[in-house]
């Protein structure tokens, strides 16, 4: 992308719970700092601080629910009014919403799709319906996506392992707390 390009430096996050707004804080904040114009979406049940703009969408955690119809249609619209340069996708279907409301901008080359997934649907032990539902539906829209983060090594593995699409496949060490960072005390 050319760096004078209206894409440019402007960052939207995206999960159906604003709750991950507090995970992606470390993140927001890198980004403002760097000048980056950062926004936020999801289902709007709390304020999300540290952001220029949140955006309220009809998301929903179901797969099946008409709502994501809608949330669809109305992510779409802000991807293209606004010219992102990236989207960041989180939970399962704000990484498919995001994906494929991005689909079109995403093959013209004007924006960069992140989608961290936390946790597959489909792992070792998970319900035959979870892998005819999300396992497709996963490696399907990996293709449009940059940067495919996991956060444990069976969903690292398998994403390798069938050759899931994304242009890049990481892994990072979960999300939590580093408890030898911590002395112990006794009371």
């Amino acid at each position: 992308m050319d760096k004078n390009n209206s894409y440019q430096r402007k960052v939207l996050f995206l999960s159906n719970t604003a709750n991950f707004s507090k995970l992606n804080l470390p993140y927001m904040r890198w980004f403002k700092e760097q000048g980056w114009q950062v926004d936020y979406a999801s289902a709007g049940e709390e304020e999300v601080k540290d952001c220029d703009n949140q955006y309220t969408i009809s998301i929903v955690r179901s797969l099946f629910s008409l709502k994501n119809f809608k949330a669809y249609r109305q992510l779409k619209k802000i991807l293209f009014e606004n010219h992102y340069g990236i989207l960041h996708c989180h939970t399962p279907m704000g990484g498919v919403l995001g994906r494929l409301a991005a689909k079109k901008l995403w093959k013209q080359h004007k924006i960069k799709v992140i989608y961290t997934a936390h946790g597959f649907h489909f792992y070792k032990g998970a319900p035959v319906l979870n892998w005819l539902l999300y396992y497709p539906m996963e490696k399907w829209l990996s293709k449009y996506t940059d940067v495919l983060v996991c956060i444990n090594e069976e969903d690292y593995e398998l994403a390798i392992l069938k050759k899931f699409k994304a242009k890049k496949i990481v892994k990072i060490d979960g999300v939590g707390v580093n408890l030898e960072k911590y002395n112990s005390l006794s009371l």
